[in-house]
């Protein structure tokens, strides 16, 4: 699966890269593989469910996981595109609760 970031306006460059990097690391580890940070990443057990199920159930882990790890976006949608068996995730974000710019 591939991550696919986009923000609402008001974010510089520098936040845009530095939020994806970020974003990046927590969304591609797999949960529980973290030794003393056991709930940092996605579940990677819904991969096998047919894809409404398995969409719906991602797309909520993705925004507690984003709410939880980084405070200076919040998720505004999450959706998905397919191409050659690949999964794309397109995550919109909007300014969070931890941005203080």
């Amino acid at each position: 699966m591939n991550f696919k970031f986009m923000y609402e306006d008001g974010f510089t460059p520098a936040q845009i890269q530095d939020i994806s990097r970020c974003l990046t690391n927590i969304l591609n580890i797999p949960e529980g593989s973290i030794p003393f940070s056991r709930g940092l990443g996605l579940s990677w057990a819904n991969l096998s469910q047919i894809p409404a199920d398995m969409e719906n159930e991602y797309a909520t882990e993705v925004v507690e996981k984003v709410e939880e790890f980084e405070p200076r976006v919040s998720v505004r949608d999450v959706s998905f595109s397919y191409e050659g068996g690949t999964a794309q995730i397109i995550v919109l974000l909007e300014k969070g609760s931890g941005d203080s710019g």
